[in-house]
């Protein structure tokens, strides 16, 4: 009755170390294609050009609003804050 006790016993920290092992190895690999991922990101960033924003074209796009288009909004605006109250 021992002998099968400890045989088990042993038997159960074997697996246990060989699970831990592939936990192990799982997450170095994962570590490793983690950082091959972002150094190659990297790399492609830099080759990307910001854009630029021009103040100039968003003011003009205002301007060209259908004055029916506006008046139709502000009054769908009215009509929402008088029913909220």
């Amino acid at each position: 009755m021992k002998g099968e006790l400890t045989q088990q016993l042993l038997d159960a920290v074997g697996i246990m170390l060989l699970g831990m092992g592939l936990v192990y190895l799982f997450l170095s690999v994962l570590i490793l294609a983690v950082n091959l991922v972002a150094k190659w990101c990297r790399e492609e960033h830099k080759a990307v050009e910001p854009l630029k924003v021009n103040d100039a074209s968003s003011t003009g796009a205002a301007s060209t609003l259908d004055p029916k288009l506006v008046a139709a909004i502000s009054l769908a605006v009215q009509q929402y804050r008088s029913q909220a109250q």
